[in-house]
């Protein structure tokens, strides 16, 4: 069952069809200044997410630099310490998961950078056989024939087993990687912007490749990233973040067709079209902001400094985390999401208002 299948809340505490249950989730990081590197404050990266990935889908989260989008599924893999709130890994407290060392076995990461996260000085083959073998997902004897089905798999030819990583191409590095992440035959896996750094053509194979997981290993992924074409090829259920909190989440369709959050509408206007003769999305909210600070963040809503429609109200308290706009889940932290106004100018029937840069 997808996102867009099923009416869905972000704080959603079901599940028997939850791959991930995130409620309330902060992530803070101590800030420290002077010689003595004391402690004077926090940067609050993640402040209060809560959203679902429902088992056999492809959840996205995307937004610009600092969002908070890596941070968030790093936390889900227990990489990122958890200041406040739950995350539950199918039916599991992930406290609990943590103590008994059965993560690994549930979720996984997959890094934007290959290179870095796979061992120079192991080939792979030896890599992806030492997870089989410490994590006992097949007898010893049999490890030999799981490598090669997992780099079949993958799509990496038998001949590359053997050689090591920088002799291997950017796109073969990420196949190994993801081969290495299904060695320990995870239910739920992260992908950090796994095909940032690659061309075009080897996007569209990585991207497929996951697809086709999904559909017949039944994994769930959290695929974080900043390319919107990507994006609305790959995802069953888009998350849009902004300053470490969730701004809209719906399913892909109706985010890309009719966004309701003005940050969403600024991210699709900003994506360029290829026909020059195309005026892309008309009227798109163009921000004139900085991010906000992470050490210093603003009561109220996030964007209120780059929105066009902000007021005194969006200043003065947080927009509502659940208002719902739709079938399918599509929620939006928005103080006038359904005012006319609003909606009239995300769906280009009226000339969105100029903002005046904040002081």
């Amino acid at each position: 069952m997808t996102a867009a299948a099923e009416p869905r809340t972000p704080g959603a505490t079901r599940t028997d069809d939850n791959a991930v249950t995130v409620e309330d989730l902060r992530v803070h990081f101590p800030v420290r200044t002077g010689v003595l590197r004391r402690v004077t404050g926090s940067a609050h990266a993640v402040d209060g997410v809560s959203f679902t990935v429902p088992a056999r889908s492809i959840v996205t989260i995307v937004g610009e630099s600092g969002s908070g989008k890596t941070t968030t599924g790093r936390a889900l893999v227990g990489l990122s310490p958890v200041h406040s709130g739950t995350v539950t890994v199918h039916g599991r407290p992930l406290d609990e998961i943590r103590r008994d060392r059965t993560l690994h076995r549930l979720a996984q990461i997959v890094y934007q950078d290959p290179y870095a996260s796979l061992n120079p000085r192991m080939t792979i083959r030896a890599m992806i056989r030492e997870v089989v073998t410490v994590h006992r997902t097949v007898p010893r004897e049999e490890a030999a024939d799981r490598v090669a089905e997992l780099l079949a798999q993958v799509g990496l030819r038998p001949e590359l087993a053997d050689r090591y990583p920088h002799e291997l191409s950017g796109g073969q590095r990420q196949r190994a990687a993801i081969a290495r992440a299904l060695a320990a035959e995870p239910r739920f896996i992260v992908c950090d912007e796994i095909v940032s750094a690659l061309d075009v053509s080897i996007q569209g194979q990585i991207v497929n490749l996951l697809k086709d997981l999904c559909r017949d290993r039944e994994v769930s992924f959290l695929f974080i990233s900043h390319d919107m074409s990507v994006v609305r090829h790959i995802s069953d259920h888009v998350i849009v973040m902004y300053g470490g909190r969730i701004m809209e989440s719906g399913p892909c369709d109706e985010i890309f067709s009719a966004p309701r959050h003005p940050y969403t509408h600024a991210l699709l206007g900003a994506v360029p079209v290829p026909d020059p003769r195309s005026p892309g999305l008309r009227g798109a909210v163009r921000t004139r902001a900085e991010p906000p600070d992470p050490t210093d963040p603003l009561p109220g809503c996030r964007f209120q400094r780059s929105c066009p429609f902000a007021t005194d109200e969006c200043r003065a308290g947080d927009p509502p985390p659940t208002l719902s706009v739709g079938a399918g889940g599509h929620t939006v932290a928005c103080h006038h999401a359904e005012t006319p106004a609003v909606r009239a100018a995300l769906t280009s029937e009226a000339p969105v208002p100029e903002r005046t840069p904040a002081p």
